[in-house]
């Protein structure tokens, strides 16, 4: 897979687990799920939120990285062409 590929997969996975995070913020919420079904409601609202979580953080780190780079490879390229201007214009600057 190219670096394309699974960023579009680490944004579908982001999406997912922000949808999860929210379902089982939801649940909490809106619903009275964790009294009427006790301990098992709350687990489900746990393991929602837990799953989100799981899916979102990866997904931010890899993405972050990947940023990181493209914006050092774009330093990198604006020095070099910094360095290729004659120094017969930089001493009129």
């Amino acid at each position: 897979m190219n670096k394309k590929t699974i960023t579009i997969i680490m944004y579908l996975l982001m999406t997912i687990g922000s949808i999860f995070v929210l379902s089982g913020i939801g649940l909490i919420v809106f619903t009275d799920i964790y009294l009427t079904k006790g301990a098992n409601g709350v687990m489900l609202i746990a393991v929602l939120i837990a799953g989100g979580l799981f899916l979102l953080l990866p997904s931010k780190i890899y993405l972050t990285l990947v940023l990181m780079q493209r914006n050092d490879e774009k330093q990198q390229a604006s020095r070099l062409d910094a360095k290729s201007i004659p120094e017969s214009v930089t001493s009129i600057l």
